[in-house]
């Protein structure tokens, strides 16, 4: 099922420079792998889980891809902050870019027909009040529901005994 993304002024081309000057502004080792993950994560619409990502690499010029090293790259994005995971009520893993510096806390929308996540960066999500010895990591808010284009379909059928 083909979705519109709830926001268009996500999906780019990127390229592989722009990746990698990304990945050089933090200070990190640049490689083929970490270049081409990172990029498939920020010309992605929305976030995506790792069969996900090692698809679209395996279907790029990118070619055959181990999935342990594939995870391994894309926790190494997350731990460096160049993107985040999401995980629904699904239970899936889904990763995302921090498409720049000024990418703040929001909230991811899960469409539970069809399974996809979808960011809401215009959204935003208050910081919550803290104990003063308590320190934030990070936050998910996560909204299940159905999308728009779910929503548009009939309803299925069902077979009477």
């Amino acid at each position: 099922m083909a979705h519109l993304p709830l926001h268009p002024a996500l999906t780019a081309e990127v390229s592989d420079a722009e990746a990698a000057q990304r990945l050089r502004a933090i200070g990190q080792r640049i490689t083929r792998l970490r270049v081409a993950v990172f990029k498939t994560l920020l010309a992605a619409e929305q976030p995506l889980s790792h069969p996900e990502v090692q698809q679209r690499l395996e279907a790029s010029e990118t070619g055959a891809v181990d999935r342990v090293s594939l995870y391994r790259n894309l926790e190494w994005l997350v731990q460096t902050g160049l993107a985040h995971r999401i995980t629904a009520d699904d239970r899936i893993w889904r990763f995302s870019a921090h498409r720049d510096e000024t990418t703040t806390q929001h909230p991811h929308f899960h469409c539970v027909a069809c399974r996809q996540v979808f960011c809401l960066p215009e959204s935003s999500v208050p910081t919550p009040r803290l104990p003063a010895d308590y320190s934030m990591i990070e936050m998910e808010l996560v909204v299940n529901g159905v999308c728009a284009q779910c929503g548009k379909e009939p309803p299925k059928k069902t077979s009477q005994h």
